[in-house]
């Protein structure tokens, strides 16, 4: 799979973004747009940024476009061929696994992550299936998946929402239950065979 990429940062994660990287170079900069975008993907990926981020501005999003290049993400079964719909979703593949936690819980700072995805299919494959839409809403975390076909094209929306600063001990079973809902629907799979040979008379 290959593509461009484009990484909109706003508010308190574009300012972390710079303040962490004002005294480096064009060089280390780029490295760590880069680096950011490899973290969201799961296996390796090829990844190159392509244009120039605002760095000096305060008030603008900082965004970086980045032209990315991954195997791995298709599997085969028999004839068909299976695509978990989690393309950007590395993150939340590992996080709160332990069954148990002695301290209490604590985010950086509230975020939101929104992807919008659109894939174009090789001609000679079709869409047989996709996974039915996902809405786990908790208040103060929230999750939320759509996939759409249509005419050999996917379209996938992603968010994931944590709207909380810190959480008490005596909350890490219900947390962790909905970050296990959040990696069963990014493992859901898109599922696509052989395009079916037209005929003509």
């Amino acid at each position: 799979m290959e593509g461009k990429v484009t990484l909109s940062y706003t508010g308190l994660e574009a300012m972390k973004y710079r303040l962490e990287e004002r005294n480096e170079d064009d060089i280390a900069r780029k490295k760590s747009l880069e680096d950011a975008l490899r973290e969201e993907i799961p296996g390796t990926a090829e990844v190159e940024l392509t244009n120039n981020p605002d760095w000096a501005s305060s008030e603008m999003p900082l965004v970086a476009e980045l032209s990315v290049k991954f195997s791995g993400w298709a599997s085969r079964a028999g004839k068909r061929t299976l695509l978990p719909v989690g393309i950007f979703s590395a993150r939340e593949q590992h996080i709160f696994e332990h069954t148990n936690r002695t301290y209490p819980i604590y985010f950086e700072y509230p975020y939101q992550e929104v992807d919008d995805i659109a894939v174009q299919l090789p001609v000679d494959w079709q869409v047989s299936s996709v996974p039915p839409p996902q809405s786990e809403d908790k208040h103060t975390v929230a999750y939320k998946l759509n996939v759409e076909a249509n005419n050999g094209a996917l379209h996938l929306t992603r968010e994931l929402d944590i709207n909380v600063l810190a959480l008490d001990q005596k909350s890490y079973p219900a947390l962790r239950n909905f970050f296990q809902k959040v990696r069963t629907g990014d493992e859901q799979q898109i599922i696509l065979q052989p395009a079916l040979p037209t005929t003509s008379n």
